[in-house]
């Protein structure tokens, strides 16, 4: 079948190949100043007009310093590159262009390489990984000792959330501040998710940042992939993000401890969270990103638990460091069709209800009739507790079902079987976010389950008891037959 296809002329290499080896550098220009050019320049230096408003910087293409690469040379292949033109880089602002045609992206490879044509031209030195280990409980136990004794947690935190002391430090070559990743969100991972592109990351280092090749530092080749397992263990590879939060009906109180076990028992929903750009100030690079909710309520009152990931616990300096914040915005009246407040804290004429925490003000109610134009409620009886822990917000929110006043039209109502309209803001004042520099949601839906009848739990057993006795009363009687 091959030797046909030579006979015919048709290609028999895959196209990636076929244009990883031949990329047309004078159209890939023509790409690249039209989509690559607004970030890294028109001299592929970095400095494109909207370098000063991203972080971490955009890449200067003229340096030949690259953060991913499979190999143990300095220099990427022509794939390496391929495959970040395609993917972005999660966390940052460079997005995926796996849009464009697969020959406009092996194009833009041959131009961005002519930005260092020299450093291009060093040979390629294979990355020697050793022999790949099997994830196990004890090759976890053994990465985890490893992630210690070369001090990971320095940078990454104890629990891998970025919080570790050396976090105010760190710069990348440029002297730019630079965050270490999130061990738990493998899927915000540069360079893949995968337990081959981590070992790969640990092995060949990230160039630019303080991160090291680890190859030489670990006390056996091997705990390469100890360290790996134990990586990939700390979080998902991707989340499962939900579509609605689903309220559950439980009987007693409910605690206002957010470590309480009965949070651990209840399903939670993951909500994604974006930068708002629609207003000034915009927020290219949010720092939250996700946000897991959990909540129940009894007879008198409705209560969420939430979860999100936070390096610092910021409190407002009066400068360039705010107060750390997060919000619950509802409707204040569920109206008949499909109409729903402005998701952006409402507007004029349709304001928004809002359950919210401040790390000044604790918790408190607002009307929001725009954006900014937030406005405390009086008389609320909203009670919360908040806790922060290795790089991890976690915190629990509660109020009744219904107002105090019946005639209040400017606080939700909740209800069983109904579906209410949802939505989330969030604040990390450690990155400078404050007012509409915020991460948000547009609207979700949450629904408060109907209880559950007690008959469910007791039909079954008696109906499994009564199907026992008549099976025993039919097995007595066919051996009455055979006596």
């Amino acid at each position: 079948m091959r030797a046909l296809l030579v006979a015919l002329g048709l290609a028999v290499a895959t196209p990636t190949l076929a244009y990883g080896q031949g990329g047309d550098a004078v159209a890939g220009k023509k790409v690249y100043d039209l989509k690559c050019a607004g970030c890294h320049g028109d001299k592929g230096d970095g400095k494109g007009p909207g370098a000063d408003l991203l972080t971490p910087r955009p890449r200067d293409l003229t340096s030949g310093v690259y953060k991913i690469r499979t190999v143990a040379s300095k220099m990427p292949t022509d794939q390496d590159l391929f495959r970040i033109i395609a993917d972005g880089m999660p966390g940052t602002s460079m997005p995926p262009w796996a849009v464009l045609p697969e020959k406009d992206r092996w194009n833009v490879v041959a131009y961005i390489k002519t930005f260092a044509a020299e450093k291009f031209k060093e040979p390629a030195k294979k990355l020697e990984l050793p022999k790949e280990v099997a994830s196990s409980a004890e090759s976890i136990k053994r990465g985890k000792e490893m992630y210690e004794a070369i001090e990971c947690h320095k940078c990454h935190g104890t629990e891998g959330r970025a919080d570790g002391p050396s976090r105010p430090e760190l710069k990348d070559e440029w002297g730019y501040p630079i965050a270490s990743a999130n061990l738990t969100k493998r899927w915000t991972f540069r360079g893949g998710a995968t337990r081959q592109d981590i070992a790969t990351r640990l092995g060949a280092g990230v160039l630019g940042t303080p991160m090291p090749t680890f190859l030489d530092s670990v006390e056996k080749p091997e705990d390469i992939w100890h360290l790996t397992n134990y990586i990939a263990s700390l979080g998902p590879e991707r989340p499962r993000y939900a579509s609605l939060v689903a309220v559950g009906s439980v009987g007693g109180a409910i605690p206002d401890d957010p470590n309480a076990d009965f949070w651990k028992k209840r399903v939670p929903a993951h909500i994604p969270l974006m930068g708002q750009v629609i207003v000034d100030p915009r927020n290219f690079n949010p720092a939250i990103d996700l946000v897991t909710v959990r909540a129940v309520y009894n007879d008198t009152e409705i209560a969420f638990h939430l979860t999100w990931d936070d390096p610092t616990e910021s409190k407002a300096d009066g400068k360039q460091v705010f107060d750390d914040a997060i919000a619950l915005q509802f409707p204040p009246t569920l109206g008949t069709g499909s109409e729903r407040p402005y998701f952006l804290m409402g507007d004029g004429s349709d304001a928004v209800y809002q359950l919210r925490w401040e790390q000044a003000k604790g918790f408190w109610e607002a009307s929001a009739s725009g954006p900014g134009k937030v406005t405390p409620l009086q008389g609320g009886e909203v009670t919360g507790k908040v806790v922060w822990v290795a790089g991890q917000y976690r915190l629990v929110v509660k109020r009744p079902l219904a107002t105090k006043d019946a005639g209040d039209a400017a606080r939700s109502t909740f209800q069983p079987a109904v579906f209410t309209p949802i939505a989330f803001e969030a604040w990390d004042g450690g990155s400078g976010e404050t007012g509409t520099k915020m991460s948000l949601t547009s609207w979700y839906y949450l629904r408060l389950e109907e209880p559950q009848s007690g008959r469910r739990f007791v039909i079954p057993p008696v109906v499994a008891l009564i199907s026992l006795a008549a099976m025993l009363l039919i097995v007595r009687a066919a051996r009455a037959q055979w006596k």
